[in-house]
């Protein structure tokens, strides 16, 4: 099975839930560049297609493929560190670190090179912006195009309405935020349609999120 999805995480047996839910949010905006860039290489390392990099869980669970295709890689346990932490660049280079660590100890168990070849990667992703922004919706509405961009950073989630004029952004706008959970984000945010009138949020059973006149914009 291909790689698909990259997880850091804290130990779910010794930490509260509240507190490895805030930690898994924040590092959503890292780990979606890592997945996207472990699909467009198609790694295929055996019966497992989730690494879930564990900080501070048990040694004795490492390299067992578990649940749903999930392999658990442990890395050491510095949690002290986040309570000195103060800025988003510190956090970022917090959890990037972490995300090295993991992909060491996996490169050494399966002789692979995921850190050399990442680490160059996350270093040009995240020198300017903090945020992994995906593309949800886009349309031409006369001599404008409109497009929607889903915007994960470390502590929230935005929905921006971007508006061109000959390929100059003009305008900027966050129509949605909510916390960087991706459960969240996919219920509420799950699609984004344009028409020439309205952009409206529709979440996963098909109820309207958001609905806004294309004429607040242009």
């Amino acid at each position: 099975m291909n790689i698909t999805q990259v997880y850091l995480t804290l130990d779910y047996d010794t930490s509260e839930n509240m507190k490895r839910s805030s930690y898994q949010n924040e590092t959503t905006y890292i780990q979606l560049f890592v997945e996207e860039c472990m699909r467009k290489n198609k790694v295929d390392l055996g019966a497992f297609n989730r690494l879930v990099f564990s900080e501070g869980g048990d040694p004795s669970e490492d390299f067992v493929v578990v649940g749903n295709n999930a392999l658990p890689v442990v890395i050491s346990d510095t949690l002290e560190e986040l309570d000195e932490l103060k800025t988003n660049r510190e956090f970022h280079d917090y959890y990037t670190r972490k995300f090295i660590e993991g992909f060491q100890k996996f490169d050494s168990h399966y002789k692979s090179s995921f850190v050399s070849y990442l680490r160059p990667l996350l270093n040009a992703k995240y020198e300017k912006n903090l945020y992994f922004e995906k593309k949800m919706a886009a349309k031409r509405i006369g001599s404008f195009r409109i497009q929607a961009v889903g915007r994960y950073e470390r502590t929230s989630f935005k929905l921006l309405v971007n508006v061109y004029h000959k390929n100059e952004l003009i305008k900027s706008e966050v129509v949605f935020e909510c916390e960087p959970d991706m459960f969240i984000v996919k219920f509420e945010a799950y699609k984004v349609e344009i028409t020439e009138e309205t952009i409206s949020v529709i979440n996963k059973v098909r109820e309207i999120t958001l609905e806004r006149e294309i004429a607040e914009f242009i």
